[in-house]
């Protein structure tokens, strides 16, 4: 391999290893790349939201229908119920976080829901 060939091939490793540090950071070292479409179909939605890959095309479909926030919403509602927080008043601040930002009317990210709700 020329010397050309050679920069080219190494920094394709580090860029590689960029975007899966990128990756790992966004999902946890724990998250799967990939998931078959098989178990997709028989997992449903929370399959697909547990892999890289899957995840990152839904994403790019959500961001192209201009309805990316359902998705944010989503994955900040699973962080809340999973998350162990040391003082109810921390609880009630990330609480609030998430209205403002995905509930209240005229929010940044403003999911379409039922009024009702």
């Amino acid at each position: 391999m020329n010397s050309t060939g050679f920069e080219v091939h190494t920094l394709y490793k580090i860029k590689r290893s960029r975007s899966a540090r990128k990756l790992n950071n966004f999902f946890g070292e724990q998250t799967p790349d990939d998931i078959c479409i098989a178990e997709i179909r028989r997992e449903g939605l929370k399959a697909l939201l547990q892999s890289k890959i899957p995840v990152c095309y839904f994403l790019y479909h959500l961001l192209q229908e201009i309805s990316s926030e359902n998705l944010f919403f989503f994955t900040e509602l699973e962080q809340y119920e999973s998350f162990t927080y040391l003082t109810s008043v921390q609880q009630l601040a990330t609480a609030q976080h998430i209205y403002d930002t995905y509930l209240s009317p005229n929010s940044h990210f403003e999911v379409n829901i039922d009024e009702r709700i």
